[in-house]
């Protein structure tokens, strides 16, 4: 027995080193989940000579990695048309109860979804509406995003948002209702594997840098640091803006008082599309695939969604469709039509311009808080291409003016 239990100690070692060698390695995913302010892992020893072919090598594998990112779903909408009111009832794709909501440098334990309803409500009393609305959102947790004379722009929590749906729909009649999902959990959660490989290739980048000696070199490697930077803080950007999106769910309510008021808008334009156009709601939903656009920078584009929409953090949004051009007419012309229907309502032109193809104007609402809302148009033969801006006060549309106006002339059809 004696004799045995050495060679017995000396077999259980190997195997115990045998197994430490086969262990696999922890994905980028596991070792560097999203965290902008987390200190990254200890970078390796550098090479002693700047190789920059293998580098790029190593980046373009990167960023042509196949994409992880998932069809988002969206809850569909019936629509039932009456004489003179339309009412679309959608059953909602209700959230599942949460933990408090995971910060921005937290990576996804739970389903990330992006929550939004559109409420289109005839009240009694508009001043008596808007405050049941205002005390209903802090009692839930949430706040108010924007306030215009007969919108209120609503945030609440993901968990509480079908108990905010289901209270702002008994303080009047429901004439229009509309609800989507958008699952973004296999986007976010690729990001933040993109992310942990972008700050980790520049952490072994700027080890490399105070290794190497030659001049030519240093610049390149420069070059590559700066490039990995500008892709990790459009990387944080993105999962920042969608995380806010989806921990606070938006809730847009349209009033409208059973008396008539004098502020009521008035539709004076011949055209249906140029007349059904609304700030706070998508009424253009078409040829999302024909649409060429460069996001502006602070907005994420839903790519999955059954229209053309990017968001910001504070709801901002870029939205696009297509329509007939029909009757033939130019952009100006359109642009005409538009600004004839928006005087109409009593919006004030603030701005207006020719980006590339595209003829725009901005409107500002004439409310004590008032909302922005750019309208411009493409004419392309038989088609004309329509984007639209909603900013929900004068700080949004000042905090994304200039990232819009620089994004204006890549818009057209592809």
């Amino acid at each position: 027995m004696r004799t045995l239990l050495p060679l017995l100690i000396a077999l259980l070692a190997c195997l115990l080193a045998a197994c430490g060698a086969s262990a696999p390695p922890m994905s980028y995913a596991s070792e560097a989940p999203y965290a902008p302010g987390a200190a990254p892992a200890p970078a390796p020893e550098p090479a002693g000579d700047y190789d920059r072919d293998s580098v790029s090598d190593s980046m373009e594998a990167e960023e042509s990695a196949p994409s992880m990112f998932s069809k988002l779903s969206i809850s569909k909408s019936d629509s039932k048309t009456g004489d003179s009111t339309s009412v679309q009832k959608t059953a909602p794709s209700t959230p599942q109860p949460m933990q408090p909501p995971a910060t921005a440098s937290a990576p996804a334990e739970q389903p990330v979804i992006v929550y939004s309803a559109y409420l289109r409500l005839r009240v009694k009393r508009l001043i008596e509406t808007v405050d049941a609305i205002t005390a209903q959102a802090e009692k839930l947790g949430g706040y108010i995003e924007s306030m215009t004379a007969q919108v209120v722009v609503v945030r609440v929590p993901v968990a509480r948002f079908d108990a905010a749906l289901a209270a702002f729909e008994g303080m009047g009649t429901v004439l229009q209702r509309e609800v989507k999902s958008l699952d973004v959990t296999a986007r976010f959660t690729d990001m933040a594997a993109r992310l942990a490989v972008a700050q980790q290739s520049r952490e072994r980048l700027l080890a490399l840098l105070e290794t190497t000696q030659d001049v030519q070199q240093r610049l390149r490697i420069l070059e590559e640091i700066k490039r990995l930077s500008e892709q990790i803080e459009t990387i944080q950007s993105t999962l920042g803006t969608l995380r806010k999106l989806a921990d606070f769910s938006t809730l847009t309510l349209a009033l409208e008082p059973v008396l008539a008021q004098h502020s009521t808008q008035v539709h004076r334009s011949p055209f249906p599309w140029v007349r059904s156009l609304e700030a706070h709601r998508a009424t253009l939903t078409d040829g999302k695939k024909k649409i060429a656009y460069t996001v502006p920078t602070g907005f994420v584009l839903f790519e999955e969604d059954d229209a053309y929409r990017a968001q910001a953090a504070d709801t901002s949004t870029m939205r696009a469709g297509v329509t007939e051009n029909e009757p033939h007419g130019d952009a100006a012309y359109w642009m005409a039509a538009v600004d004839h229907e928006m005087i109409g309502r009593d919006e004030e032109p603030v701005a207006d311009g020719v980006s590339g193809k595209l003829s725009w104007r901005a409107y500002r609402s004439k409310d004590a808080q008032p909302r922005y809302y750019l309208v411009g148009v493409v004419a392309d033969d038989d088609r004309l291409f329509v984007l639209e801006g909603f900013f929900p006060t004068a700080e949004a549309f000042e905090r994304h003016k200039a990232a819009v106006l620089a994004s204006l002339g890549t818009f057209g059809a592809r």
